[in-house]
């Protein structure tokens, strides 16, 4: 009788792990950050680009976990969500454990509002109503609340930390390093186009008004008053 207990026991082990996902299993992952200017990242079921191999979508900011640098395009590894498979590494950025909304807050100070977190800080007037969103780990964007609800975007200003040595930045329009700490410089890019309703004239001076803020957050410029600060 012990024996044929015992006889189950190794059996019943042994389905648990075949159940198992594969990457439960995997014994060293490295997290990687997903970084894509437009789209998706897919995981694919084999290192060929195919539409039909397509296991996950993986959008700017998450994470994927690769235990497998193979040789070429392809790295092997899993999603949080568990999926395996295989991704383009030109789209991941090694995970500096960095994250832009770390102590987060919005808080008013006097006359003004000062948005902060764990690495710097940037300030509005209180009287104008603003917000920000937090785009992904290292992308924060603040906008005029009217103009956005309008449906003239809104956005004021993107705040976009990178590493010393990444100039990818230099590739938009119009930007100014707003502040730098000795690992990150910190990017404030600026809209082109129109982003307030202009026969509005209260939110065309109010977006006015914020976006001169915004263009002086520019760390070169000893002629600015720049209310971005860095901790």
């Amino acid at each position: 009788m012990k024996a044929f207990i015992k006889s189950l026991t190794v059996v019943f082990l042994a389905l648990v792990c075949l159940v198992q996902p594969a990457w439960a299993e995997t014994k060293a992952a490295d997290p990687y950050v997903v970084h894509v200017e437009k789209g998706y990242l897919a995981v694919r079921s084999a290192p060929a680009f195919d539409a039909s191999n397509e296991v996950e979508k993986l959008y700017n900011g998450d994470i994927f976990y690769v235990s497998n640098w193979l040789d070429g395009d392809y790295w092997y590894g899993f999603s949080k969500n568990g999926i395996e498979g295989y991704v383009n590494k030109n789209y991941l950025v090694a995970d500096s454990g960095f994250n832009i909304a770390s102590n987060l807050k919005y808080t008013p100070d006097g006359g003004d509002t000062i948005l902060e977190n764990d690495y710097f800080s940037v300030q509005f007037p209180a009287y104008i109503d603003w917000e920000y969103e937090v785009v992904n780990n290292t992308t924060l964007k603040i906008y005029h609340s009217g103009a956005k609800k309008d449906g003239f975007g809104g956005t004021v200003l993107t705040i976009m930390a990178y590493d010393w040595g990444d100039n990818s930045y230099e590739e938009f329009p119009s930007w100014a390093v707003a502040g730098s700490s000795a690992d990150k410089k910190y990017i404030a890019v600026l809209p082109t186009d129109v982003q307030f309703n202009p026969k509005d004239s209260v939110q065309a001076s109010e977006y006015r008004e914020m976006l001169q803020i915004a263009e002086d957050m520019d760390c070169n410029d000893e002629d600015a008053y720049n209310l971005f600060k860095v901790k």
